[in-house]
């Protein structure tokens, strides 16, 4: 399998989850982050938050999704669920079944507008785990703030600053102030850095 990773605008999309036991919670509590738009489909299920239909699961289930996720314990229901997502055109993730799989979930760190995603292509969760735990230890506490200074000086210092390779070091240098600082830089630190690449 040849994944490429890509990020994706899932604001309009509906993800489809079939099952409602521990794995599928999980799965709701990743996407959570991102969106509201999922539908839990469960015969049986102790989940009470968002929308969830409590029935045997259906192919017409799958008419008001963009992505599905199995995760039942029923091997037989999962390969039924992955065919009628292949009819359909639909990408789907089954849980523990990498070869049923059009798209798989990933290992994710996210803080504020980072979104850090670690695969293995399926052949071993516990290290891609593994791995976002190190890059969690290594992310600065106030990184939402320092990236919502640089989204916002990413507005305003192209119009002071026309070529390209000396905006990618007063970025560079920015950041490392930010960073370096418990309190990131001053408007006054900052102001001085773009004013000696003007």
């Amino acid at each position: 399998m040849n994944l490429f990773p890509f990020y994706m605008d899932i604001s309009d999309k509906t993800f489809l989850i079939v099952g409602g036991g521990a794995v599928a919670k999980e799965k709701i509590a990743s996407l959570r982050r991102f969106t509201d738009n999922i539908i839990v489909v469960a015969k049986e299920t102790d989940l009470d938050e968002g929308r969830v239909i409590r029935k045997q699961f259906e192919p017409s289930d799958l008419d008001q999704a963009d992505f599905v996720i199995g995760a039942t314990s029923d091997r037989k229901l999962n390969r039924q669920i992955a065919g009628c997502c292949g009819q359909k055109g639909l990408p789907v993730n089954i849980v523990d079944d990498a070869a049923l799989c059009t798209f798989f979930m990933p290992s994710m760190v996210k803080r504020g507008d980072l979104t850090v995603a670690i695969s293995t292509n399926g052949t071993s969760p516990a290290y891609a785990r593994r791995v976002r735990e190190q890059i969690e230890k290594e992310i600065p506490g106030n990184i939402v703030d320092i990236l919502l200074r640089m989204g916002e000086l990413r507005k305003i210092v192209p119009k002071r600053i026309v070529e390209q390779g000396k905006r990618k070091r007063l970025y560079q240098e920015i950041l490392a102030e930010l960073i370096a600082g418990e309190n990131g830089a001053s408007d006054e630190e900052i102001e001085r850095i773009i004013r000696k690449y003007e």
